[in-house]
């Protein structure tokens, strides 16, 4: 598979919640890096599960996709339909805008670990969540 087919290959993955789509798509010992920390397989399939229904009607459009050879780097945005189940923001069907980079290592044409960043913050400001500095 090349590196534009498994980066859209993973974004359908997650816009369905393809659970079979992961297990052909990645390796057995799978990490995932991403701002809540490090995972394994069990940890991603459990966000797998848990995004689309979060965030339906998903339209993702790759912006950017560069071959490095055993990495594949994907800059992203996906448009959505928010339902709820997102740091206990209320789910009011609002159409939300995710942007971000995922980094891809592959190993033998699959995928062994990624590093995600995106825009959380914006997300859940699109949301109506506040930060809030802790009290002292």
């Amino acid at each position: 598979m090349r590196s534009g087919d498994i980066a859209r290959a993973w974004f359908e993955m997650c816009r369905m919640g393809d659970v079979m789509l992961f297990e052909n798509l990645a390796t057995d010992d799978f990490i995932c890096h991403g701002p809540g920390g490090m995972g394994d397989r069990d940890t991603f399939l459990d966000w797998l599960r848990w995004y689309p229904r979060a965030f339906s009607e998903q339209r993702p459009s790759l912006e950017d996709v560069i071959d490095g050879g055993d990495r594949v780097v994907a800059r992203y945005t996906v448009r959505s339909t928010y339902r709820g189940g997102y740091l206990d923001l209320p789910g009011r069907d609002q159409e939300v805008e995710e942007t971000g980079i995922i980094i891809f290592r592959l190993d033998d044409g699959k995928v062994a670990e990624t590093w995600f960043e995106g825009n959380d913050l914006e997300v859940a400001q699109q949301l109506g969540g506040r930060v809030h500095a802790p009290e002292r």
